[in-house]
């Protein structure tokens, strides 16, 4: 194996260690909340904040990525959000013994699970893109590259939930203290493997990029949008399941770990065997990517029963994965060198962006009604796939080769 493709697979193994420990509890976080105390748009609250700090710390990171290095901003970002699940694990712990009120609990759950978790997040994914971005080049390279780090992400979703649901079974709280140990076990993984990079890779001086910049807010625009539709139904799932099918808080967790898992599952299924055969150009992942999505949105409103909901969010999971290595990588084609940092930045605060105001939207909308929010989804997404075909290619001017297929 190169040493390059040796570095892509463990950043991207960093990616799934982070994201897989975040997604152990996002089923148990609902039913876990109600146990608290909080109402729905507080959980949503919570999970904003973490959001907001993946914002403001993402260009922070993706420049630090440049100039520390790749391998200590990684195990910076391992470091503290284990850091960050223990203390919630504790803060957890005395929220079920009842020896907290329930204004201080919210404010712990809200700087361990919110704030410092979400800071210290940040750096993975951006740091991740960033690397693979140096070490790509060419439209098809960098594709398969960002298929591989969807691929993670994706993988993150179906394990995550999935352990979670499981470890569940022997108490609500047990997979807040694994979480941890599998980010410690990932840090000594990136410690070891992560390639030093070669003398001829040494990075030139870093500049800034405009969100507004003409080659990047389009995209932009529609990584934001997908994300928010897609963070609209991640955190309010769990509301869904228990509400519509009637279950007790643990049967909640297990069931709603299943959807979860339908969604990743073909997220990883299409970005390691759709996409790397297909060979289409960014442009058109996003399109088609945009349209099954919007289809599983439209399934997940009319959803009535466990399968039709598993259904929905496995299609939105297969839209997600042809969509992902589209707006990742197209930013990175259109950037100059010196500008990889800052777009990786870039793209990761759009995500962040959307899974702050994701959560807020999407619980409050929850409390109006269990319909609306995917109503709402299936509306955003439609105009998302309307303008990726009427204006995506012409108003970036793009080069050829992001729109046609190479």
């Amino acid at each position: 194996m190169s040493a390059n493709r040796r570095g892509i697979l463990v950043v991207c193994l960093a990616v799934f260690g982070l994201m897989a420990g975040q997604q152990m509890l996002n089923p148990i976080l609902p039913p876990l909340a109600r146990e608290f105390g909080f109402s729905e748009l507080a959980l949503g609250a919570v999970w904003a904040v973490g959001g907001a700090g993946v914002v403001l710390a993402s260009p922070f990171w993706g420049r630090r990525g440049a100039s520390w290095g790749h391998r200590p901003v990684l195990l910076i970002s391992l470091a503290g959000a284990m850091i960050a699940l223990l203390a919630f694990a504790l803060v957890a712990r005395l929220g079920l013994g009842g020896t907290l009120a329930v204004p201080v609990l919210f404010t712990l759950v809200l700087l361990t699970r919110g704030v410092v978790f979400g800071l210290a997040w940040a750096a993975t994914p951006v740091t991740a893109q960033s690397y693979i971005a140096d070490l790509t080049s060419g439209p098809a390279e960098r594709v398969r590259g960002m298929s591989m780090f969807g691929a993670a992400q994706g993988l993150a979703l179906a394990v995550g939930p999935a352990l979670g649901g499981a470890l569940s079974l022997a108490g609500l709280t047990v997979p807040i203290y694994v979480a941890p140990v599998i980010l410690a076990v990932i840090a000594v993984l990136v410690a070891i493997g992560l390639p030093k990079p070669p003398a001829r890779e040494v990075r030139a001086p870093q500049v800034k990029v405009s969100p507004a910049d003409r080659r990047m807010w389009p995209f932009l625009l529609i990584g934001f949008g997908l994300y928010l539709a897609l963070a609209i139904v991640l955190m309010t799932v769990g509301f869904l399941v228990q509400d519509r099918l009637g279950l007790a808080a643990q049967d909640t967790s297990r069931v709603t770990s299943l959807v979860m898992l339908a969604g990743a599952g073909l997220i990883i299924l299409v970005q390691v065997l759709a996409v790397p055969r297909l060979k289409w150009a960014p442009v058109r992942l996003i399109r088609v990517g945009a349209v099954v999505m919007t289809g599983g949105m439209l399934l997940v409103t009319v959803a009535s029963g466990g399968l039709l909901l598993g259904a929905g969010v496995a299609v939105l999971g297969a839209g997600m994965g042809f969509a992902t290595p589209g707006f990742m990588s197209a930013p990175t084609l259109l950037a100059t060198r010196e500008e990889q940092g800052a777009v990786a930045g870039l793209v990761g605060s759009a995500s962040a962006l959307a899974f702050m105001g994701g959560p807020l939207l999407g619980t409050g909308l929850y409390e109006i009604s269990p319909t609306v929010p995917y109503a709402a989804g299936a509306v955003l997404l439609a105009g998302l796939a309307v303008f990726a075909f009427t204006r995506l290619g012409t108003l970036t001017r793009q080069p050829a080769e992001l729109v046609a297929a190479p």
